[in-house]
């Protein structure tokens, strides 16, 4: 999604440029539903004629479905960080927090101005079920659902296989909205004219599922006489792997002074969980292309010495003098547990829409970015995780129902930008960042820098071979010889690349 989700100018637009972080252009105009505020112009001085205000007019108005259901598998897994469930169907009543209560206004304007009803089925699928889940509900041939939300890996080996829809042309949707993440679609094709995954604002998780680190910057206060340490070197460029290990080692604490670094009573500089999960958004930060799309299809492309840098860097980070990565009880609670307590200066494996589990520190805290490789990388690069939820039309769904559908979810994510998104910025997210707008500017940058999420979708179809076989299996072993590794498993990745490309190019000769 780099450099296209503007989430933030597009929330606050949507809100009325209610937000103190952008405000409204200055020549007054008001893009809420199209509309703009009285222009004047003068043929000559003093003789002004106003030009009549052009009324928006809702493309959907007559539209009529005569109370037809609207079916949504949501997802409400919660073995992982985030899931979707309380921005698609929130509590479907009015309950006086912000965030849910707009997500029940949403439901109800769209199912008025579409004349439908909402039916919502709760589907609580494990990371390493889902995909065998979905597939038995297209094997049985049942339709059951008009969109089905869940895990973006998940779905993409659904795609590979042929049992989600093509919505490369589909009708109605418009693309070039801002709420539509199309980038973010476009480089998860495997070939021209096969899209198969919907990103998008009404698909909220794949924004608040994006990875972050946390900093206490009341321990980077009393070692470095100032809690913008980090945030200084963001802002210039010089947030780096390197920095990061530094401000690791130069922040831990042996607190007990018993001459070892212990859960629980010791101050790590920095805290994750596990090597896999925590390593993707650190190797998604280094801005790495994995592939080149050619005219047989896409090809790898990072056998190179920038792949070697990185699996070196990642090795001595994670096993830096004041790295913990090893949990005693390993889970995203315990992460924050620790990080609450001041137990660590900087934690992983969260993301950006955890940031209401650590609304009662009392200590002051930010969001930062994943570090980039050096500082000749010109850009951040912020991770969605593999398990970001989105959206996806089963094969079982007729396609006399495509028009259906497709309406149905062009003014979900409309509205969902009008309505949802403000509120989960202004009110989710933002309550947290009152202390000044470097912390508000720190999240627009998280934001803006989300990247493609190729590998994130496809590693596992491809034998594990980008991110795992390369880099988190010797990572996990303190092993730093990419070349071998890349070596090892290059024909295994090569043979998976070749026959996922096949079966995309079979699922588009037969009309998917």
């Amino acid at each position: 999604m780099k450099k296209i989700i503007s989430l933030f100018l597009s929330a606050l637009l949507a809100a009325g440029c209610a937000s103190s972080l952008i405000g409204c252009s200055d020549n007054g105009t008001d893009s809420e539903e199209g509309s703009s505020a009285p222009v004047t112009s003068s043929a000559e001085e003093g003789t002004p004629e106003e030009e009549e205000e052009t009324e928006w007019v809702d493309p959907f108005a007559d539209t009529d479905f005569g109370g037809r259901a609207f079916r949504v598998s949501t997802s409400i897994d919660e073995n992982d960080a985030t899931n979707a469930d309380y921005l698609i169907r929130g509590s479907e009543e009015l309950n006086g927090e912000s965030v849910n209560d707009a997500v029940y206004n949403r439901n109800q304007k769209i199912a008025e101005l579409l004349n439908i009803k909402f039916e919502f089925t709760e589907s609580s699928y494990s990371v390493g079920s889902a995909e065998s889940d979905v597939k038995q509900l297209v094997v049985a041939g049942d339709d059951a659902y008009d969109v089905l939300i869940n895990d973006i890996r998940a779905m993409a080996n659904l795609s590979r296989d042929g049992y989600i829809h093509n919505i490369y042309n589909a009708p109605v949707i418009d693309f070039d909205q801002s709420y539509w993440y199309t980038e973010a679609m476009k480089d998860c094709q495997f070939i021209e004219g096969g899209m198969y995954l919907l990103i998008g604002d009404y698909f909220t998780d794949a924004l608040q599922s994006c990875h972050c680190l946390y900093q206490n910057k009341d321990i980077l206060s009393n070692t470095y006489q100032d809690p913008n340490y980090i945030a200084s070197m963001v802002f210039e460029g010089k947030w780096t792997f390197d920095a990061m290990i530094k401000v690791i080692t130069e922040t831990k604490q042996d607190l007990n002074g018993d001459g070892k670094m212990t859960q629980g009573d010791d101050l790590f500089g920095f805290t994750c969980w596990g090597k896999w999960g925590s390593m993707i958004p650190f190797l998604i930060g280094t801005d790495i292309k994995f592939i080149e799309r050619t005219d047989d299809g896409p090809q790898y492309c990072f056998n190179n010495e920038r792949s070697v840098k990185i699996l070196e860097k990642l090795n001595e980070l994670f096993y830096a003098d004041g790295a913990h990565s090893d949990l005693a009880d390993a889970s995203v609670k315990t992460l924050q547990t620790l990080f609450s307590n001041g137990l660590t200066t900087m934690v992983g494996y969260n993301r950006l829409g955890n940031l209401a589990n650590f609304r009662e520190v009392e200590f002051n805290m930010s969001a930062i970015p994943y570090p980039k490789l050096d500082e000749d990388q010109e850009n951040y690069s912020t991770s969605m995780h593999d398990t970001s939820e989105i959206g996806v039309l089963l094969m079982t769904l007729p396609l006399d129902s495509m028009e259906y559908v497709c309406t149905v979810l062009e003014v979900c994510g409309r509205e969902t930008n009008r309505m949802v998104i403000p509120e989960w910025y202004e009110n989710g997210l933002k309550i947290k960042y009152a202390n000044g707008q470097d912390d508000a500017k720190m999240i627009d940058l998280i934001h803006d820098t989300i990247t493609d999420p190729f590998a994130l979708a496809y590693d596992q179809a491809l034998s594990n071979f980008m991110m795992s076989s390369c880099f988190s299996s010797p990572l996990g072993s303190n092993n730093t010889d990419f070349a071998s590794n890349y070596k090892k498993y290059e024909k295994v990745g090569n043979k998976a690349l070749e026959k996922a490309y096949a079966k995309f190019a079979d699922n588009l000769a037969n009309g998917n």
